[in-house]
């Protein structure tokens, strides 16, 4: 199956859209997914979406990817302000907040506008890895537009995230989340990395008390924090297509 690419830039950020193949040959809408990084990501996607197997389309519907480019990862992913991990690196400049409101209030818009989209939120899911998990997830509580939510190695060491999902509630209890993760995540790393495995189960058990014992996923493997990416990313595609 073919797929179209578009690479286009929207007030100074640039994104990429992957749009499936029937979208030339007929009228309907579809369901979109924001994915971070997408200069990364969606070369891997599109692989995936233009093969045999693994596309959102042997699953379910089909769907409009939309790859958001970050200006300054570090800024964009990231809730609040937090301490380098290590010298010589960059703080967490804690932008997400911002970036979030220009997700949804600006650039999401701006793509219902341009392609023919389902623009609610239950036909709306952001997705992201690390950091772009972290501010997936962050999603769900902060912009109720994003109603469907994957988080891939989530970075839910993040200092104090746990803590505020504690005393936050997500902006819609009909909000959808998966969690995949890596059982060694962390496992060679000084803390807070190190604690990278209980923070996704805590995360699991406080969404699961705030959607109203709504079962939510979390996919574990037997790698580190990069490991098996695209195994990652095909499940994630699966349990999007399926999705109620």
């Amino acid at each position: 199956m073919k797929i179209i690419i578009h690479k286009n830039k929207f007030e100074d950020r640039d994104y990429l859209v992957c749009l499936p193949a029937s979208y030339l040959h007929d009228d309907k809408r579809y369901p979109v997914v924001y994915v971070q990084d997408g200069d990364r990501l969606l070369p891997v996607l599109e692989a995936m979406v233009d093969s045999a197997n693994g596309t959102i389309e042997e699953h379910g519907r089909e769907h409009i990817i939309v790859g958001v480019i970050p200006r300054n990862r570090l800024d964009d992913y990231t809730p609040w302000p937090a301490p380098a991990l290590t010298a010589g690196v960059p703080a967490f400049g804690g932008l997400g907040e911002q970036y979030l409101d220009f997700l949804a209030n600006d650039f999401k818009p701006y793509i219902d506008d341009v392609y023919r989209t389902l623009p609610d939120p239950v036909n709306t899911c952001i997705l992201g890895v690390s950091l772009g998990g972290l501010i997936s997830l962050y999603a769900i509580y902060k912009q109720a537009c994003f109603g469907r939510a994957v988080s891939i190695s989530g970075s839910l060491w993040y200092p104090s995230l746990i803590d505020f999902m504690q005393n936050h509630a997500p902006c819609s209890t009909a909000s959808r989340v998966l969690l995949l993760s890596g059982r060694r995540e962390g496992s060679c790393e000084p803390p807070p990395l190190r604690h990278s495995v209980q923070c996704v189960q805590r995360a699991q058990l406080v969404l699961e008390q705030q959607l109203f014992e709504r079962d939510i996923p979390l996919i574990w493997d037997d790698g580190d924090h990069m490991d098996n990416l695209h195994l990652r990313l095909k499940k994630a595609l699966q349990w999007i297509g399926e999705v109620n």
